[in-house]
């Protein structure tokens, strides 16, 4: 005969609650549904018959199953039981179905394969003809055999330290068949392979929703990488600071200008800000809040920002409306800045042209500029760059202290020192086509 429906409604599984003095109440939704509700949780239960046997099944606790949810699975339950078979081995094929559809999703030469392509058919990040040829060329001699078919989701750092240790000091074959001639040391090589397999998370993490953590984060200080000199990221030079400054606001498109002033004045890495979000802008509190996913230390950051900043982002803001995923910088597919875009912004002609420097190394202006001419103190310095300073009892003497307000006077302090080297350099720029087009006169 069945149960009698009683239909539910989410304020009446919102308000549930249990009488005292009883370890639960059910409330009765019909058709085999049930809220159970005891006084510290609520969860939902089906029963059921099959084969003359009674049959329960859990659906999970409330709200995080909503009532909607609740009797979509009761109903497919019932639709189960007609057919003879226990819901419970349905429930357990389609989770295997389910789990063996995201295992092909995630599989690594799947996702390289597509970012390659992602990145060959973006006309605002494309890769070089030379960085796609070696990038494949790594793939293909050092990554395919032992992770072109395995997944992400069981792929461990254990795995990824296997397959860089066995890599060899050797020219570098390309798809194409011809061979790069110019040789790896064994550690850069490693150190390439590993950069390409962090690009395969973060692909797989912007792009395909992935969700799960990446191992290679935990072999970053394993010993097969033997320390050798480090090489700094190019910094633009002190003499060319004006021209620098001058060419930032020049760039053709709001989105650019804003996009590189913000790095440059904060001295955020290019990774926290390519992926920044506008429910981490806070313009009351003159602040930019990155959460700790997004920080090489895994910590949440706070930056402070300008007035003048603040004003270019509020302008930026009544102008974004491509991005789905809440990005402050997008590319035209609403996607937030893609890997190569800062440093194509900084290199490339048509843009700024500077191709001795690196968007990474503008976090050198701000270190190297306040600490020889603003009178701040490093750790405040520090600090503004995400770095740990000074010995753990000094650190654990300052505790939790953020240094906010002195940040916030370092990052005026560097918009006063660029602007002045910025109007010198128009100024001089402006004076030497005033004596051309006087020597064209005479």
């Amino acid at each position: 005969m069945g149960f009698p429906r009683e239909l539910l409604s989410i304020l009446a599984c919102k308000n549930a609650k249990c009488p005292k003095g009883k370890a639960y109440v059910y409330l009765n939704d019909g058709l085999g549904l049930r809220l159970r509700v005891k006084p510290t949780s609520k969860s939902w239960t089906f029963r059921g018959k099959l084969d003359n046997k009674g049959i329960q099944l859990g659906f999970g606790l409330y709200p995080e199953t909503s009532l909607a949810e609740a009797r979509r699975l009761s109903e497919i339950s019932r639709r189960e039981i007609k057919l003879g078979v226990h819901p419970k081995d349905y429930f357990a094929g389609q989770k295997n179905e389910n789990l063996e559809k995201s295992s092909n999703k995630f599989r690594f030469g799947v996702l390289f394969n597509d970012m390659v392509e992602y990145y060959l058919n973006d006309v605002d990040e494309k890769w070089s003809e030379a960085h796609t040829k070696r990038s494949r060329g790594i793939y293909k001699n050092y990554l395919e055999k032992s992770l072109k078919d395995k997944s992400l989701l069981i792929l461990t750092d254990s795995d990824y330290l296997t397959v860089l240790k066995n890599i060899k000091a050797k020219p570098i074959k390309l798809v194409s068949g011809k061979v790069d001639l110019k040789k790896y040391p064994r550690t850069t090589t490693m150190i390439l392979a590993k950069t390409l397999i962090n690009l395969v998370y973060q692909f797989a993490r912007e792009e395909r929703r992935f969700k799960g953590e990446n191992p290679i984060d935990l072999i970053r200080k394993n010993k097969v990488f033997k320390k050798g000199k480090v090489k700094s990221h190019g910094s633009i030079h002190e003499d060319d600071l004006g021209a620098y400054w001058s060419k930032v606001h020049q760039l053709p498109t709001v989105q650019d200008r804003v996009f590189m002033i913000v790095e440059t004045l904060t001295a955020l890495r290019i990774s926290s800000l390519r992926n920044a979000k506008w429910s981490w802008y806070h313009p009351t509190r003159m602040t930019l809040s990155v959460p700790a996913l997004w920080m090489k230390g895994k910590e949440d950051f706070v930056t402070p920002l300008p007035p003048y900043v603040i004003g270019l982002l509020d302008k930026l803001k009544k102008q974004n409306h491509a991005s789905k995923d809440d990005y402050i910088f997008t590319n035209r597919f609403g996607k937030a800045y893609g890997l190569d875009r800062p440093n194509a912004l900084v290199k490339k002609k048509e843009h700024m042209g500077f191709e001795y420097a690196t968007a990474h190394g503008s976090r050198t202006i701000l270190k190297m500029m306040c600490l020889r001419f603003s009178g701040m103190n490093n750790v405040v310095i520090e600090t503004q760059l995400s770095h740990s300073y000074g010995a753990a009892t000094e650190r654990a003497y300052m505790g939790d202290y953020d240094w906010l307000k002195e940040r916030t006077d370092l990052v005026k302090w560097l918009l006063k020192f660029l602007d002045s080297k910025k109007e010198v350099h128009e100024k001089v720029l402006n004076l030497g086509k005033k004596k051309k087009k006087a020597t064209a006169v005479i």
